[in-house]
């Protein structure tokens, strides 16, 4: 009789090796999150149906409505700031869209889900992905009791469960997910050494950037997390490194930004500051770049513009 022994394959053994490393560490993760998301559905029997506990989901729900009959929003919501009515081109609708389509997607395997079960659900949902994001990130940074520590604190911190539960609605919880994903995934394309693996990386940061930041006007300040550790490898290093995927991550989002949206070239109300808060500041820094790479690389003075000082490095290592 003839045995089979799956584990001398090499495409068979290297998972079950990998998942006897870490699969106590995924359960404990998994457990968090299912801590998280219990604590955050224990009120949904007390939510009278069509309701939501915060005041905003009233405006994100019926802009989904109007997206799920209509397939967009009008220019206009003549039904709000009369006589002129608001103007829906000064906001930043995608949570809205975002509702939509996942009403789309699920109700592929649950048809009889409805819009309002959907918007419902959604901030628990979100926190959990972005709070599972971020305690895997920390596990493979940092071990697994940092990454645990972590997910606990956050899963029970008061302030957090206020705005992520069941029925609050409002677009804390995506925001929130979509910003933490944004980091992340910038820091690992900063430690990935193939460059393909790299871009893949950077462009999914990019991308990330741009949902978070047609969701939210304080997006911003995801953003400038990103810029913050560019800014520090500028300071700390005597050459110029990866400024290609830099350029790319820059052009993954501030002109889509600029050119799809009117807040963003005229903005009033919450959003007259938002290109200069999200899309000057990454070009500046563009522009310093590329200003120095010219210098030390293309430039006869270019050996008298290397600094001598020992350079300090992101210490993360995934």
């Amino acid at each position: 009789m003839v045995t089979l022994d799956l584990t001398k394959n090499t495409y068979i053994r290297c998972p079950l090796t990998y998942m006897s490393k870490h699969i106590g560490a995924w359960l404990l993760i998994i457990a968090v999150l299912c801590v998280a998301y219990w604590i955050r559905i224990q009120g949904i029997d007390t939510i009278p149906n069509g309701q939501f506990t915060g005041n905003d989901a009233y405006f994100y729900y019926r802009n989904a409505q109007i997206i799920s009959e209509n397939g967009s929003l009008p220019k206009r919501d003549m039904d709000r700031w009369l006589p002129l009515g608001r103007d829906l081109e000064q906001t930043l609708p995608f949570y809205a869209h975002a509702i939509v389509y996942s009403h789309k997607a699920i109700k592929l395997f649950i048809h009889n889900i409805s819009l309002y079960d959907v918007a419902l659900y959604i901030p628990v949902i979100c926190f959990c992905i972005g709070l599972g994001g971020l305690c895997l990130f920390f596990y493979r940074t940092f071990g697994i009791l940092f990454s645990a520590i972590v997910g606990v604190l956050l899963a029970t911190l008061p302030g957090c469960i206020d705005r992520s539960t069941a029925g609050f609605s409002d677009r804390d919880s995506w925001c929130l997910m979509l910003g933490i994903l944004a980091v992340i995934t910038y820091l690992i394309a900063w430690q990935t050494e193939k460059k393909h693996n790299r871009i893949l990386w950077t462009l999914l940061s990019g991308i990330i950037v741009y949902l978070g930041a047609m969701s939210w006007e304080g997006f911003g300040v995801f953003l400038f997390a990103i810029l913050f550790v560019e800014v520090w490898k500028y300071l700390t290093t005597s050459k110029e490194e990866r400024l290609f995927e830099y350029l790319i991550w820059v052009l993954t989002f501030v002109p889509v930004l600029y050119f799809t949206s009117a807040a963003y070239r005229r903005g009033e109300w919450f959003a007259t500051h938002l290109a200069a808060i999200v899309l000057i500041p990454p070009l500046v820094l563009l522009i310093i770049r590329t200003f120095r790479y010219i210098l030390l690389t293309k430039t006869p003075y270019a050996e008298k513009c290397v600094c001598t000082h020992a350079p300090l490095h992101l210490d993360l290592h995934l």
